[in-house]
């Protein structure tokens, strides 16, 4: 359960900006992660800058509270690519996981359609089936898939789209589908919000005894631009057998 909130979060938390913003843009947001509202798991924190051409980001997602008895967790991971009207490319990708006495970094580049991947230590197992050159090159880095998500939702102004993501091992889809809209307020963000259905698709790169089916559909909150733009993620519930696991915002911030 920590392992799937762990990976929605990195997606979630690594990535917004406003698309083809005239000037450079930087949006700050933090995460709060807790089960039943009450037993903290864990926080995170992101802060991303873009202008018309480029955008970077860095983030860094860590367990606290009780889940950091269990699970000592600290993630910090940066991308960095080129904007160009609608289309963005991811150039560099580059994520250092330390978790249980342990660490892996995994360094990604882009070049063209063909991507490598430097991972320390190396993956005793790529999974079966293992993604592949082809799945690699047409995929998105975990934090710019979700800004693509993001800003197809807020050009649409609806909970519409889905994105595939490779992260140096496992190759997935996040896509959304409406439920509803309304007001949110919290976490310093008061305005309209688009509440979505958020599915995260297993596709290759995962353990043959991986199952797939068991990945539960998320309810998402995402704020909606006064004009087409990023949409930015604002809530993110997810069922578990100890109950209802909440990413939250709690910081919102957006200069320039």
């Amino acid at each position: 359960m920590l392992r799937f909130l762990q990976t929605i979060a990195c997606a979630l938390v690594l990535v917004g900006v406003a698309a083809a913003p005239a000037r450079a843009e930087t949006y700050r947001l933090n995460y709060e992660a807790a089960v039943l509202g009450v037993v903290v798991l864990g926080a995170a924190s992101y802060e991303v800058t873009a202008s018309p051409t480029r955008y970077a980001v860095r983030a860094n997602l860590r367990t606290s509270g009780l889940a950091r008895l269990f699970d000592q967790t600290e993630i910090t991971a940066t991308s960095t690519g080129a904007i160009a009207g609608s289309a963005i490319t991811w150039s560099r990708y580059d994520i250092s996981h330390a978790y249980a006495s342990k660490f892996r970094r995994i360094q990604m580049n882009r070049a063209g359609a063909a991507v490598t991947a430097q991972v320390t230590p190396r993956y005793g197992d790529l999974g079966a089936p293992p993604a592949s050159a082809a799945q690699q090159g047409a995929s998105f880095d975990p934090l710019t898939g979700v800004f693509a998500l993001g800003r197809e939702i807020g050009a649409a102004r609806a909970c519409r789209g889905a994105v595939l993501v490779f992260d140096g091992r496992q190759h997935y889809r996040l896509s959304v589908a409406p439920i509803g809209h309304g007001t949110f307020n919290g976490g310093g963000y008061r305005g309209p919000a688009l509440n979505c259905r958020f599915r995260y698709e297993p596709i290759a790169g995962f353990s043959a005894d991986f199952e797939r089916g068991r990945v539960p559909a998320a309810d998402a909150w995402f704020a909606l631009p006064a004009e087409p733009g990023f949409a930015a993620p604002l809530r993110l519930t997810v069922p578990t057998p100890l109950g209802q696991a909440q990413l939250d915002l709690r910081r919102y911030e957006r200069i320039g």
